[in-house]
This record gives structure tokens, sequence and C-alpha cells, in this order.
């Protein structure tokens, strides 16, 4: 039974009342505590990309810094969240780069910002209130991203579209670019970066490295997946070049892993386990995914990418484009597997549609994202304090 709008938000703070109640008290009785800020990382134990960034990039003389993880599950999760939602409630700046529910039931108070750095860069997939009427669409009456006091772009021109997916005013959306971003324009972190790769990974090494990057795919009764009967990897292993090593690298939300036979293992990896994303990127030579905002990281690197996209019809009527799927393929789009395996050797780009895309999607990231945040975000109030 569908749940009557008007219900919804009632039910998503009653679903989180002990947070909101532990919030609400130590905001009537303790004041914001200036420059104090939280980093909340809802995947892994170790602070990393945007986040990790930010809080490199803060001058510990003037902020205080603390971060969370919210992995813990059961009784031990719950006291976690609690002490989260306390410390929320009396710091000025909270940042997270993903959905987190918990925190969309806390009315924001006067003097302190919730900050949204997206993980992703790009405007592709639509999500939030972008998705309205599609069937992986949310409810018009949620609670969840309008809070954002703060959120960041990757480019000027799709502030519009994060306005309209978190149901903010524009002026919250700052086109500073992303801070993960950063890495792709360091030569001495890349250098380092693919170094560590290798002594980690001895089989990347002198390999013409092809990733397979797909995004995940949702509903029925598979869940979260990517369905692995679009890969053949006897067929891929065939098609693959003397030097050629072919790496895949699933959604984090996709738990299911590939069961590489023994005799193809110098030729494919599952390296999904692997946290860093943009690290692969580095040492790859093809990028092949569908619908994955990995396209606009790739981008930054000038890589070539294949699309496949097997499911196109069934997937933008899920989920949909915030433009027309042409605007987004710098690289040639394959439909069956067949097709797929005649692209392993792309070795170009198409240059102008290469150029469109950046200054589309990525003319805010060309190495300084993280300061142009921190300026834009936190320097600005503190002159302003």
């Amino acid at each position: 039974m569908k749940i009557p709008d008007f219900l919804y938000p009632w039910l998503q703070r009653l679903a989180r009342l002990p947070y909101l109640l532990v919030y609400g008290a130590v905001c009537l009785f303790h004041p914001v505590k200036p420059n104090t800020v939280i980093f909340i990382c809802t995947r892994g134990l170790v602070l990393h990309d945007n986040l990790r960034y930010i809080r490199d990039a803060l001058n510990t003389e003037i902020y205080s810094t603390k971060e969370f993880f919210t992995q813990a599950r059961g009784f031990r999760g719950f006291m976690n969240r609690l002490r989260l939602a306390a410390e929320i409630a009396h710091t000025e700046y909270t940042l997270i780069d993903d959905v987190f529910p918990m925190i969309y039931v806390f009315p924001i108070r006067r003097g302190a910002r919730l900050i949204q750095v997206w993980h992703a860069l790009g405007a592709m997939k639509r999500m939030g209130f972008s998705c309205l009427g599609k069937p992986g669409g949310t409810t018009p009456t949620t609670l969840t991203h309008r809070n954002y006091t703060d959120t960041i772009v990757s480019s000027d021109e799709i502030r519009p579209l994060y306005a309209e997916a978190y149901g903010v005013d524009l002026e919250t959306v700052h086109p500073t670019g992303v801070p993960r971003s950063d890495l792709f324009f360091d030569e001495a972190t890349k250098a380092r970066v693919r170094a560590d790769l290798f002594a980690e990974f001895p089989v990347l090494k002198d390999r013409r490295v092809i990733l397979f990057a797909p995004t995940f795919r949702s509903g029925g009764d598979r869940g979260v997946h990517y369905p692995q009967e679009y890969l053949n990897l006897d067929l891929v292993a065939t098609a693959l070049g003397d030097k050629d090593l072919f790496v895949i690298k699933m959604h984090p939300f996709v738990r299911q892993r590939w069961e590489i036979p023994q005799n193809l293992r110098d030729q494919i990896v599952d390296l999904s386990d692997y946290p860093e994303f943009n690290n692969l990127l580095l040492v790859s030579d093809l990028l092949i995914t569908d619908y994955s905002s990995a396209i606009f990281d790739n981008a930054l690197l000038r890589k070539p990418v294949v699309f496949y996209t097997p499911d196109f019809e069934q997937y933008d009527d899920w989920r949909g484009f915030y433009y027309p799927f042409e605007a987004y393929t710098y690289g040639p789009v394959v439909t069956d597997l067949e097709s797929l395996l005649t692209q392993l050797g792309t070795t170009t780009i198409d240059e102008q549609q290469w150029s469109e895309f950046h200054e589309r999607f990525l003319n805010r990231c060309g190495g300084n994202a993280t300061q142009r945040l921190v300026d834009t975000i936190f320097v600005s109030r503190l002159r302003n304090s």
C-alpha cells in the first residue's frame, strides 16, 4: 500500500525520533561552537574522496574537526548515531558526501551549515526530486535533501539541475568544482598512486588496463545488482590482446562478486573491493561503462571510453537522464556483447564531443576545486563573522 504523501515526512521523523529528540535537546541547551567541523563518512572506515581533501585543506589552527563513520549496526550503531546527533546539534559545519537519511529530519539551526559535497562529478542520472514520476523516484513531500545549506557542483551549467534534485535554492549551489578531482592535476601524487597500486597489485604493471566499471541496477527480486549475464568472461578473454588486462570494478552498492575461472585470472581480475576508484582510473587505458558518473572522472584524464548499454530503454524508463544520452558519449556506444568485443582496442576519443562535454559538465574542475570550496564556504564565512 502506498503511503499518502502528507504522511511521509512525519513517518521519516517518527522512524528517527530518538535522534531527533537528542538533537533538539542539545540545540535547546548548547550554542553552536564556532569553527567546529564534522565529516560524516557513510562508506568505509577511513575518510576518503571529497571529505578527505577538504579535511586536509582546513587550517587546523582555526578549525576543530571530527570524523564519524556510520557503518556500525545494532545497538552499537544506535548509540553511535545518538552521539552523532548530539555533535551535529552544536557543530558549525557538518559535511556529508552521500545520502544520509538520519540527518534530514534535523532542522538546521541558525549559525550552522549542512554541506552536501556529493561524491560524483557532472550530472548524468536523474536523482532526488528530478526523479519525481519515475519508477525509482522519490516522494514529493520527502524531507530528504531539503535541509542542505550549501552544496557543490563541477560546472556552472549544472547548478540548476542540482538545485532541482535537492529541492534547494539556486544560491546554495556553489560551482566550486569537486575536491577529489584535484588528484587528476597533481602529477606527483598521480605518480605515487600509480607506484602504490603496482606494488599492491603487480598484475597491473606493464599491462594495457581495460577498466570495466558499470553502475548498479535496482528493483525486482534481485535487489541492487549488476546483470552478470551481460558479460561472458570466456569471450572477453578470447578478445583480449596479449598485453591486455580486463579489470572489473563494481559499484560499491553491488555486493555480488564475479567468479573468475582459474585459467582466466592472468587476463581478468575483479578489484571491486579496492575502495579508491580514481586510483584505478590512473592506471587504466580504456574505460568501459554504461550510465556511470565515472565518465566525468575519465574525461578529466582525456582517456578513451566505450559505452556498453544493453538495457538502455529500461534504464532510461527507470531512472532517466538530465540530457539526451548523446550529450555524454565522447566514445563509441554499443548495445550487445559482440559489438563490445570489437571495441576493446579503442584508443582515441571524439575530441569535439569531449570539448563540449568538458565545458558543460567539468569547467570548474581544474586542480583547485578544494581550495575554491574552502574559500567559498569556510573562509568567506570566517571573514564575515
